[in-house]
């Protein structure tokens, strides 16, 4: 935005658009950056006929698209101008440059490929978001447009670019000998959009009010806490003397030492220091992840990090002490060695066999050693079902099972706690609403994506009917040899119902086609073409925010695997991290969160808590709710929007009945011990009541006796 590069753009627009327009429009002469450019080679008009020119149209027709000639122009005849769908800027700088013309775009499109056939989904959105944008001009900037055209009814021969690509609202079949025209899915599109003449609110996308259940789980989630083993200060055994004359530092006196003490919770600086950021939030539930490479780093129990295990157990025990409850995942995978020890990465990781009862081992240990503040537990988080092969994928749900049962057969007794997965489910959704071809893509996604791990436990033990034959259709004509493997009928009634809940992340919506248009961006494996709707609002690491995608997904879910308990584990958007207002973010969480009050108070789905991603900066950096600079944690406008909501229990509203939800008990870590001990604690007090009724006893027939003898 220098006054140099302005200059240029209003030059550029003076001569490819202002050369006709200002004459006409303005003043009956040409505009002065072409005059001061082009001197002599440039007619001049007499004051007669600047005058005869001069208001010689009713309206501004605008034809806006991809040019057809443009790509055949010298780069010096351009210029400086790219090809873009910026229609919206366009007609603002018309406005204003020719005193609020009424304008009528009599000529808008844009082209997609030519093997497109019936299923135009990328020219679907490309009409959207020409229109929309007509549409903000109108409301937002005060542009005068009084009409709408689309270029153009029919396919047709597009001059130096042939057929190679299409713009018609109608399909032409040109191998045919009689040309057979088809409707497209833009047809239906652009006829129901002019039957509802623009975009009014659609009811379900509206806002509702109302609160979430009693208990109602409100978390926060860090994928790996920050861990810092440091020995504090107070461990030091050694004698210091304080040299307050010359150096002023601590002189460490050989030989002496103090009497060394016992570690305490307190002596991690790190663990209170997350603990009071957490209580910032007023969250009840916080997820993280445990690093099986550093406990166990071996892989077995040969080999044991008691330092991490401890200092995971101090802070499970502080998260108790201000109520917030643990949720502790026993592995997520990362990049590096999947987050596994390095004896297992090495040898196949999730591809050997070997590696279920090596889980099973450091889950029983974890258990054990954290279990006592631990009632909420995740087997494995967000396992990547884009990077594991069906053989990993295999062996991870044979030790997920075996896990739970475990945890179900030897700890839920005496722990009392929960179990479950947590799977990465974001929405996919058909490019055309109108295409049956894309609804069928879209199911075959949600069954590879969520399906694939979800159906196994969740449903009939087995996977999806739908992999199967897919896979079958695919392997038989010769082009992969995809092998999924069976389960036998033990190991189905093994995975079958191994959860306690349904524990999902969910970030984002995607739309798929069955229309093959961009080759990046198309997956030949499953036939499905990624589109992008450029209307919707989006990270900028491209990830779109669509709210109502939850809902969907909920509902699937719902569907799919009945009544089961739901916890939406993580749901976050990056930003940008100049950004100081934090605006994407606090719409996000907003508009999920009541995403997630419809699907609970109107689709009566059983969800009993939500988890924003993530706690902050340093573990994730721009998903998080604090910033982190200069060794500096500081709070964002999300984290009081979310903070505002957790303290509603919702978006409660003034016909929102109020709902009296009974005091929860404070959480006693000290009192642990006797909770757990009750056999121990019944035998103890046995024995006192014996005592004191001895002692009265004794003491009573003593008196009698001095008594009698007096």
């Amino acid at each position: 935005m220098t006054e140099k590069n302005i200059k240029e753009c209003q030059k550029s627009l003076d001569f490819v658009l202002g050369w006709f327009a200002k004459p006409i429009f303005i003043d009956g002469d040409y505009p002065e950056s072409m005059r001061s450019n082009l001197s002599s080679l440039l007619p001049e008009f007499s004051e007669a006929e600047k005058k005869y020119v001069k208001g010689t149209a009713d309206f501004f027709a605008l034809s806006f698209g991809a040019t057809l000639s443009f790509q055949l122009l010298d780069s010096h005849m351009k210029f400086q101008q790219l090809e873009s769908i910026s229609l919206r800027q366009l007609l603002y700088w018309i406005n204003s440059e020719y005193n609020n013309p009424q304008i009528f775009i009599v000529e808008n499109s844009w082209f997609v490929s030519g093997t497109t056939k019936k299923d135009d989904a990328k020219y679907i959105y490309y009409l959207k978001k020409f229109i929309m944008e007509t549409l903000k001009a109108i409301r937002y900037d005060g542009v005068n447009v009084f009409g709408y055209t689309v270029w153009s009814l029919l396919d047709g021969f597009e001059w130096h670019r042939g057929y190679s690509i299409r713009r018609g609202l109608f399909y032409v079949d040109f191998q045919s000998h009689d040309k057979k025209l088809m409707p497209k899915s833009s047809v239906l599109f652009y006829q129901k959009l002019i039957e509802k003449n623009g975009f009014p609110p659609l009811p379900e996308n509206q806002p509702i009010e109302g609160i979430f259940p009693c208990g109602f789980a409100w978390g926060i989630v860090d994928n790996y806490i920050q861990v810092d083993t440091t020995p504090a200060q107070f461990l030091d055994s050694s004698v210091y003397l304080w040299d307050v004359h010359q150096s002023k530092k601590l002189i460490k006196v050989d030989g002496v030492y103090a009497s060394k003490r016992k570690r305490h919770c307190v002596d991690f600086a790190a663990i209170r220091l997350q603990i009071s950021l957490l209580q910032e939030m007023h969250v009840t539930h916080f997820h993280f992840s445990l690093k099986w490479s550093l406990i166990l780093p071996l892989g077995n129990l040969s080999l044991i990090n008691h330092t991490l295990v401890h200092y995971y157990q101090c802070f499970a025990s502080e998260l108790l002490r201000v109520n917030i409850t643990p949720v502790v995942a026993l592995w997520q995978p990362m990049i590096e060695n999947q987050e596994l020890p390095v004896s297992l990465a090495k040898y196949g990781a999730w591809e050997n066999t070997e590696i279920v009862q090596a889980f099973v081992e450091y889950a029983r240990f974890c258990f054990t050693s954290l279990g006592d503040h631990v009632k909420f537990w995740i087997t494995m988080n967000e396992p990547s079902v884009k990077n594991l092969t069906y053989t990993a994928g295999h062996n991870l749900l044979k030790a997920h099972a075996k896990v739970w049962h475990l945890y179900d057969k030897e700890f839920r007794r005496s722990q009392k706690g929960k179990i479950s997965i947590a799977l990465q489910a974001d929405w996919v959704e058909p490019a055309c609403p109108f295409s049956r071809n894309d609804q069928e893509v879209a199911d075959r996604i949600l069954e590879f994506d969520i399906g694939w791990l979800a159906e196994p436990i969740f449903g009939n033990g087995d996977y999806p009917e739908v992999m199967r034959a897919w896979l079958h259709r695919i392997n038989s004509v010769d082009l992969y040899n995809f092998h999924l493997p069976y389960f036998s009928e033990d190991e189905k009634k093994l995975i079958q119902g191994s959860f306690d809940f349904f524990a999902l992340s969910h970030y984002t919506t995607t739309l798929v086609g069955s229309e093959k248009e961009d080759a990046v961006k198309y997956d030949h494996y499953l036939e499905v073409q990624m589109i992008n709707d450029i209307t919707w609002l989006h990270s900028p690491s491209r990830a779109a925010v669509v709210p109502w995608g939850l809902r969907k997904l909920l509902k699937w879910v719902k569907s799919k695997y009945g009544d089961v308990p739901i916890y939406v584990m993580a749901n976050g958007i990056d930003d940008d991290q100049n950004m100081v207002h934090d605006k994407l973010r606090v719409y996000y969480i907003k508009n999920y969160i009541n995403e997630a009050l419809k699907a609970y108070t109107l689709d009566d789905i059983n969800l009993q808590g939500y988890f924003v991603y993530s706690f902050n900066d340093k573990t994730a950096p721009k998903y998080g709710l604090y910033s982190y600079i200069a060794n500096q944690y500081e709070p964002k406008p999300s984290l009081k929007q979310y903070r505002e909501i957790i303290g509603n229990n919702g978006f409660p509203g003034p016909e929102t009945p109020e709902l009296l939800c009974p005091e929860e008990v404070a959480s006693c870590p000290e009192c642990h011990f006797f909770r757990t001990r009750k056999s121990l604690l019944a035998f103890i007090s046995f024995v006192f009541v014996a005592f004191i009724v001895t002692i009265f006893f004794i003491t009573y027939y003593s008196k009698r006796v001095e008594r009698r003898y007096k």
